[in-house]
């Protein structure tokens, strides 16, 4: 008998959560081939093999399909910066591992995030909010971002997520040329070099958990 988060689901309720996730990956792939203007919920219901009442039943616009779709991907998102934040230290093996896995984990998204950048539909009223659980689920590690004075870890981390996610929707989606290896390789470094520099004079100010600056 399963355990798992799932476990506690109905059937019903899984088949309902496919369903949105199938229509969501259709969106995404219909959009992302013919733009937004000239894709109506019909084509969508056409691609996806349902009725037009079953996706209005799911999302009551073309907008909220949108929506829904950046949600995903900035839930996606969390996740990626949840697992930098359980690193235990930021050698160069390791933040580029997890570079990688970053790459790779846009390379298999290219639909989503070309509907994602297009801004189709205003998300503001929640940019802000996903932006700050991204700095909390990356400075997770008090210890390692103890080096920094709480606001300066907080910008630090800022930078870096800002930094990252304009660098590969340029690359990614928008189709600036890079090699491959040699761009994870220069996030990485940049990566480091934000980690590891050395703390900047912040007199008085308090750090990460409790400690402090002594100028």
């Amino acid at each position: 008998m399963g355990t798992g988060p799932d476990a506690a689901l109905s059937l019903r309720e899984r088949q309902k959560q496919q369903t949105r996730s199938h229509l969501l990956e259709t969106s995404a792939r219909l959009i992302g081939e013919r733009g937004y203007k000239a894709s109506t919920i019909e084509d969508i219901a056409r691609a996806a093999g349902m009725s037009r009442a079953t996706v209005y039943s799911y999302f009551p616009s073309k907008e909220a399909i949108v929506r829904g779709l950046v949600v995903e991907l900035w839930d996606g998102a969390e996740e990626l910066y949840v697992e930098f934040g359980r690193l235990t230290e930021w050698s160069r093996p390791t933040v580029r591992g997890w570079v990688q896995m970053v790459v790779e984990t846009w390379e298999r998204s290219g639909d989503r995030l070309r509907v994602g950048a297009a801004r189709l539909v205003d998300y503001d009223d929640f940019y802000l909010d996903y932006h700050r659980r991204f700095v909390r689920a990356l400075t997770a590690d008090e210890q390692l971002w103890a080096r920094f004075p709480a606001d300066e870890a907080e910008r630090r981390a800022l930078l870096l997520i800002s930094g990252l996610e304009l660098f590969l929707n340029t690359w990614l989606v928008r189709g600036w040329a890079h090699d491959r290896e040699g761009a994870i390789d220069t996030l990485t470094d940049v990566w480091r070099a934000t980690l590891n520099a050395e703390e900047p004079a912040a007199g008085g100010r308090a750090r990460r958990g409790g400690r402090a600056t002594a100028r």
